[in-house]
């Protein structure tokens, strides 16, 4: 079951990254950031999941040596917490994009710079657990364990760190989401002069916010069970004793875990441009077809005028992006 969401992680949030990156079309803002949130994925996929199923549940010690502990927290609270903080600067740009529609649209550069404010401010966070992480023997075997030497400072950097990760941006995305919502399923926008092109503009809104908030209640459910734990485990070690706690541990983290390889699931799933993507990147990489030219043209009436575009063009099994 770990092994799965390895597996789909890495290589479905992988695939979501070689779309936009290879695709010029598909770069734009929000994509960005869902490249950003694919790459934190991975992160969670590679340093959380095996050093974690390894340690935890398959030897019960810590076999990774002195160095790699404090390097492998460091890494799973900083990745836990890009994720949580880029699905809240995705929020932010869609509630401006619609909220707001006659404000500046968010540049591709401001983009990159709220990515790296992102990644600035997890890393700065998951600094302390960087610090206190060692490992601690009892015998011949060691733990990987964070050593604040008072336990009430560990139950309060834990207690902020799940606030971070989990409660506060939940409670920023609800909002975010809840306002969008209202403005795109249930306020009519003032003065529609082009019926069937304001139409087809709120529908493309209407279908980005729902795989948004796909993404959201995912990383909600998911992640509610192992905080809820690691909460009460904090304020109470001895929850940990009974014997079926250990498997309630495992469902939990594995349920928490499994987030990361949710979501470019939900991207296929809701999202026709990125299947259509996805289906020209099948084609063009194997090689499949020796010969293949496949044209497809979109007309679109635009202020009494027809644009026609030539999505792609294949030739060999290899993409040719060309814009008519």
């Amino acid at each position: 079951m770990y092994t799965l969401i390895v597996v789909v992680a890495v290589g479905g949030n992988s695939l979501v990254c070689a779309i936009v990156l290879v695709n010029k079309r598909m770069r734009t803002v929000t994509n960005i950031f869902i490249v950003a949130l694919c790459c934190s994925d991975i992160l969670m996929a590679l340093l959380c999941i095996p050093f974690t199923f390894v340690s935890n549940l398959l030897v019960l010690y810590w076999p990774f040596g002195e160095i790699m502990c404090p390097v492998v927290n460091f890494m799973q609270v900083s990745s836990v917490l890009m994720s949580a903080l880029t699905l809240v600067g995705i929020s932010f740009d869609r509630y401006a994009a619609i909220i707001y529609p006659l404000r500046p649209r968010t540049t591709k550069y401001q983009c990159g710079v709220a990515i790296a404010i992102i990644w600035a401010l997890a890393t700065g966070v998951s600094l302390p657990t960087a610090v206190t992480s060692k490992v601690m023997y009892n015998g011949s075997h060691g733990l990987c364990l964070e050593d604040w030497g008072d336990e009430t400072q560990l139950y309060s950097y834990s207690l902020a760190i799940i606030i971070l990760q989990y409660f506060l941006p939940l409670a920023v995305l609800i909002f975010t989401y809840g306002k969008i919502g209202y403005v795109i399923w249930i306020k009519r926008p003032p003065g529609e002069a082009e019926k069937k092109r304001d139409q087809r503009l709120a529908e493309s809104k209407r279908k980005m916010v729902k795989m948004m908030i796909v993404v959201v209640v995912t990383y909600a459910v998911c992640w509610l069970p192992f905080h809820t734990l690691t909460m009460a485990g904090n304020r109470d070690p001895s929850i940990y004793n009974p014997p079926y706690m250990r498997i309630v541990w495992v469902c939990a983290h594995w349920l928490a875990m499994s987030n990361c390889c949710l979501n470019p699931i939900i991207y296929f799933w809701m999202n026709s441009k990125f299947r259509s993507s996805l289906r020209y990147l099948v084609r063009c990489l194997p090689c499949i077809q020796s010969d293949i030219k496949s044209s497809e043209y979109v007309v679109e009436r635009r202020s009494g005028t027809y644009t026609t575009s030539l999505k792609s063009t294949f030739n060999n099994g290899c993409m040719q992006q060309r814009h008519v």
